[in-house]
């Protein structure tokens, strides 16, 4: 049961870090780093949610 958990929280977590880097590419992206000097909160989740449920994913799959 917990490999399940593991897999689902991986592939969700590599997803949402995808997407995030997708993010941090666009034009809106660009045009906050810009003006804000940083990542939009909204990237930061993506970025740090996604990374932190990959790792939790892959500790439990092993």
């Amino acid at each position: 049961m917990t490999q399940i958990l593991g897999i689902i929280l991986l592939v969700g977590g590599l997803i949402a870090a995808i997407v995030g880097l997708q993010d941090a590419f666009g034009m809106r992206e660009r045009a906050a780093r810009l003006i804000l000097g940083r990542f939009t909160r909204r990237t930061l989740t993506l970025l740090v949610g996604g990374g932190v449920a990959a790792l939790v994913g892959l500790i439990l799959v092993t």
